[in-house]
């Protein structure tokens, strides 16, 4: 089974930053969004920052579950 673990960048965490920045009801432009291959992720969120005029919502590393190896 592939590792489904949180990183800065992945799909993860651009659903989560695009779905609480643009909001739930707009899940079919989130989820477009959220697969682009962003340079970084100051990019992606300077981009969220332009299109909703506000700062990035959403969760931060410390909200996610770690995984011990």
């Amino acid at each position: 089974m592939a590792d489904l673990a949180w990183m800065p960048g992945s799909l993860f965490d651009n659903i989560d930053k695009f779905a609480n920045s643009l909001g739930y009801q707009n899940a079919g432009i989130v989820m477009e969004l959220s697969m682009m291959s962003w340079k970084s992720v100051e990019d992606r969120d300077a981009f969220i920052t332009s299109i909703t005029g506000q700062d990035v919502q959403g969760g931060t590393e410390k909200n996610y579950i770690k995984r011990n190896y």
